[in-house]
């Protein structure tokens, strides 16, 4: 290849795209090769022409220009109809505009700016001039098109950072077997349930629930059979306490715990005896239990009317209570209590 060989200026553009991209739209070519001389010595300016004003959003889109030079003159559609075009077109309603025009009549200026230019130009204009005010147009919208990228870029990086956060958050107040709340969530939307219900005066039920003897359950079957086993006995909750104000939560590893709303004492019990025999028919075999050949559920129940200077410590200490006499009563039972009683 010989040494002295020089690629086309358009190879050029090919190979690497200047920074700064210029579209001429105007109907005489003699106009064209003018101004491309005026750029033809700087390497950062790459120059495209385009003689037919129709063609010349096709020809943006395809060479995605950060400046568009716009005659102001031309014959069929003019440049002030075209820039109109260009502000309502979505890949160039941000493009610098400078219109060009052999006339500086401050009324023809008022309608290029009407029509949405960015900057007016008599032409010829001097080199130096066009070159300043190409490069600066061009920069301005480089600029701020990658200030509008990072933006994009940091909102899509914020909305996952969001997302992350939220599951995070969703694990860590969730249990992960059984898909319940865990207890630290649960006592404190108990807080808030019971904030309400002292507002309006309503009634609120608490359920304790424990699986009977599950330590021996673990120790002949194994852990995997005991989540299956808690899995199954979730699926029995979720069956017995659909309600939506219903707050369903996982204790602790054999224990679970529900808040029930607007539920008198009598609805209570009511509920917590279909847990009870639900539980026992699944049949899940328990030889080592110490109430039946299967697994069991023990049950306490306790009912009150919240009242100012209260809170739900008392009603959950009230369930454990009653949880623990069905335990010393034989397990396998509900007992249930109102905080009037006490």
């Amino acid at each position: 290849m010989p040494s002295d060989l020089i690629l086309p200026r358009e190879t050029i553009h090919t190979l690497r795209k200047p920074p700064c991209v210029v579209l001429l739209v105007d109907d005489r070519p003699f106009i064209a090769e003018a101004v491309q001389r005026l750029l033809a010595d700087e390497a950062d300016i790459g120059f495209h022409y385009c003689a037919d004003p129709f063609k010349a959003l096709e020809m943006a889109e395809k060479i995605d220009p950060t400046v568009i030079l716009l005659d102001v003159l031309m014959p069929e559609l003019d440049g002030f109809t075209l820039c109109r075009f260009i502000r309502a077109h979505p890949r160039t309603r941000d493009t610098p505009v400078i219109m060009l025009s052999g006339s500086a009549e401050p009324l023809t200026k008022a309608r290029a700016f009407t029509a949405g230019a960015n900057d007016f130009i008599v032409k010829l204009p001097d080199k130096i001039e066009l070159i300043a005010r190409v490069r600066y147009h061009s920069s301005a919208f480089v600029n701020k098109r990658e200030r509008e990228k990072a933006g994009f870029a940091l909102r899509t990086s914020q909305a996952k950072t969001d997302e992350l956060y939220l599951e995070m958050a969703k694990l860590s107040n969730h249990d992960l077997l059984t898909g319940l709340i865990n207890r630290y969530a649960f006592e404190e939307r108990c807080g808030e349930m019971w904030s309400l219900a002292t507002r309006n005066n309503i009634p609120i039920s608490l359920l304790m629930m424990d699986l009977d003897n599950f330590k021996s359950f673990n120790e002949q079957y194994g852990f995997p059979k005991g989540d299956e086993s808690i899995k199954a006995t979730t699926q029995v909750l979720r069956q017995k306490i659909r309600r939506l104000p219903d707050i369903l939560a996982r204790f602790s590893d054999e224990k679970f715990t529900a808040l029930l709303p607007a539920t008198q004492h009598e609805g209570a019990a009511h509920i917590a005896e279909l847990v009870r025999s639900g539980v026992e028919s699944l049949e899940i075999p328990h030889p080592k239990s110490e109430v039946a050949r299967h697994l069991t559920i023990s049950l306490g129940v306790a009912s009150g009317m919240p009242m100012r200077g209260t809170n739900i410590e008392e009603l959950l200490k009230l369930s454990e209570d009653c949880l623990n006499r069905s335990k010393i009563l034989g397990r396998n039972r509900c007992l249930a209590a109102r905080l009037s009683d006490y």
